[in-house]
């Protein structure tokens, strides 16, 4: 193999899930690795001629279990192919994707990292990820079939079938999507598309989904599917709506330099009274507007849109019943 060849993003997947294979000990061979991967045999001949000639890895057939395996052990790494700073860049990606560390996505990209970190965690890379923290967070469990059949479905643009039980817990329905994205917000995932039930763009939490199954039936994919470009100019993650409102909420006391620390939406405009900080913005994204204005308590008020009021003082004669 030429000395000159560049490894790819999609070349990598691939020697990170045929170095999986091959330390597990289930003794992979060609044909398997390629239906694995959606790939073709000559692609994966060459990924281990790679493993082999620029990664030193004491990869042999055995005849008798007709598959790969390692002669001894191995831990594959491209440090000489990167910089310090590539370096401590990735591992601190490693500890930020902490948050998502119960869903298959972690395993995943994790391994991607160690293929290009291994060997090169010593010194003071270790002490950077020592130096870096995720606080903790509530953690979601995402179904490893459930996960695997979205992923099919992305990848074919087929459409996704599925039941699907409501926030409340309360109502279970079939649901037939075209998936667009999957959407990561706060150590849970989403699924963003068109329902077909609902004739709308919908999102759907991935643990809320049950009996996924990958149709046969194809979809095209609008050109414009990016779940970013419906939150219409707010940053409240993973929800949305088709309609824009005009927000404008009152801060009190210490809410009033909390609420100055992030930019909620590009639109925003604060304005400084005596007693007060008030925030005005465009969000279609209400709901989490409405969690974050009761999660401050008496210290937001809200002043529009008038349904907010409306459920914020429909949630305060609810807590004081409580009391």
């Amino acid at each position: 193999m030429s000395t000159q060849t560049k490894i790819t993003y999609r070349m990598l997947e691939r020697i990170s899930h045929i170095h999986r294979k091959i330390k597990s000990g289930c003794y992979p061979n060609t044909k398997q690795l390629a239906y694995e991967l959606e790939s073709g045999l000559a692609t994966i001949s060459r990924d281990l001629d790679y493993m082999r000639d620029r990664m030193y890895a004491p990869i042999e057939y055995d005849f008798t279990h007709k598959g790969y395996y390692y002669t001894e052990a191995f831990e594959p790494s491209m440090q000489n192919h990167l910089s310090d700073k590539d370096l401590r860049v990735m591992l601190s990606a490693k500890v930020l994707l902490s948050h998502y560390k119960n869903t298959p996505i972690y395993e995943e990209a994790c391994s991607m990292l160690d293929l290009l970190s291994s060997n090169a965690m010593e010194g003071k890379n270790t002490a950077l990820m020592n130096r870096i923290a995720v606080a903790p967070t509530v953690e979601t469990n995402v179904n490893q079939e459930i996960w695997n059949s979205i992923q099919d479905s992305l990848n074919q643009n087929h459409i996704l079938q599925f039941d699907y039980t409501d926030r409340w817990g309360k109502k279970t329905e079939q649901r037939r999507l075209r998936p667009y994205q999957l959407v990561l917000d706060e150590g849970v995932c989403y699924l963003f598309g068109f329902d077909e039930l609902r004739q709308a763009e919908r999102i759907f939490s991935l643990v809320r989904m049950k009996n996924a199954v990958v149709t046969e039936d194809e979809f095209e994919l609008p050109e414009n599917y990016e779940f970013e470009s419906r939150c219409k100019d707010g940053n409240f993650g993973a929800v949305f709506s088709k309609k824009a409102e005009h927000y404008v909420i009152e801060f009190y006391n210490e809410a009033r330099l909390l609420v100055k620390e992030k930019i909620w939406a590009d639109s925003q405009v604060f304005k400084e009274d005596e007693n007060k900080t008030t925030i005005e913005f465009d969000s279609s994204q209400f709901l989490k507007i409405k969690s974050w204005v009761l999660s401050n308590g008496c210290n937001a008020k809200p002043i529009k849109p008038e349904w907010l009021v409306k459920e914020w003082k429909w949630h305060i004669e609810g807590m004081t019943k409580l009391m």
